[in-house]
């Protein structure tokens, strides 16, 4: 610029010269016009603050406010607080599942006695069954011996042998009764030891199985609340100046 001032005043100087030099005057040269003002840019928006996702994606959908982004904070706490003391649970199920199977096995295994008492009922059903026959065969031969209506030294010898026989049938037949109320007896006992022994077990074991439902029903219920926050929640952006302002207690 001052190139041209300069430039501008040796032309006016040049023309003073010729008004003096002759007496015509000349038109005095226009001073250069002045150039515009230089319009002022207009100041740049301030850019807005940096955006995050809770699920570390690019997210969508409209941008989570404070109130919002506060409360999917506190839910995440929430359902992560939860899943740790369902897999405590489910743990501690698995654990108890284990004992109570291994409980079951020690219990069929004492079936012994159960077992021991039946062998014995066994073999007295065999005998009561050998001793049916024999009884059977006595009846046949009494009633034969009767109805051939001898008499004599014949008839006397066998009527002395059957009744002889007769005697040892009743000594046989109250032995076989006392031991089968001794084995039912020890049956019974055995049998009814080994079912509550059972018994009790199944009952654990049926407690089990609802309290494991109960977690099953429990980890969906929160599977399903956090697939919902995955998308109410982690899908969606939010301003980073809110989770500060969060953080700070605000």
């Amino acid at each position: 610029m001052k190139v041209k001032h300069l430039l501008q005043a040796g032309l006016w100087l040049g023309a003073c010269s010729l008004v003096v030099a002759q007496t015509t005057p000349s038109p005095v040269p226009r001073p250069a016009a002045a150039k515009p003002a230089a319009t002022a840019t207009p100041a740049a928006k301030p850019e807005q603050g940096r955006t995050l996702s809770l699920g570390g994606g690019s997210g969508g959908g409209a941008l989570l406010s404070r109130e919002e982004l506060r409360a999917c904070l506190n839910q995440e706490i929430s359902i992560r607080t939860r899943l740790s003391e369902v897999e405590a649970q489910r743990l501690a199920l698995n654990s108890e599942k284990q004992a109570l199977a291994a409980e079951q096995q020690t219990a069929r295994d004492q079936r012994a006695p159960v077992d021991a008492a039946k062998a014995q009922a066994d073999g007295l059903n065999a005998r009561v069954q050998a001793f049916g026959a024999r009884v059977k065969d006595w009846t046949a031969r009494v009633e034969e011996f009767n109805a051939s209506n001898r008499t004599g030294t014949w008839a006397d010898r066998q009527q002395r042998s059957l009744e002889k026989e007769r005697l040892e049938i009743e000594k046989d037949r109250a032995a076989l009764e006392a031991e089968r109320e001794s084995v039912v007896a020890l049956h019974q006992q055995a049998v009814a030891d080994y079912n509550a022994r059972i018994g009790a077990v199944d009952a654990r074991v049926s407690e089990w199985n609802v309290r494991n439902a109960q977690l099953n029903d429990k980890a969906k219920a929160l599977e399903d609340e956090r697939a919902g926050w995955v998308t109410s929640c982690a899908d969606r952006r939010y301003r980073e100046e809110d989770e500060n302002a969060i953080k700070a207690g605000k």
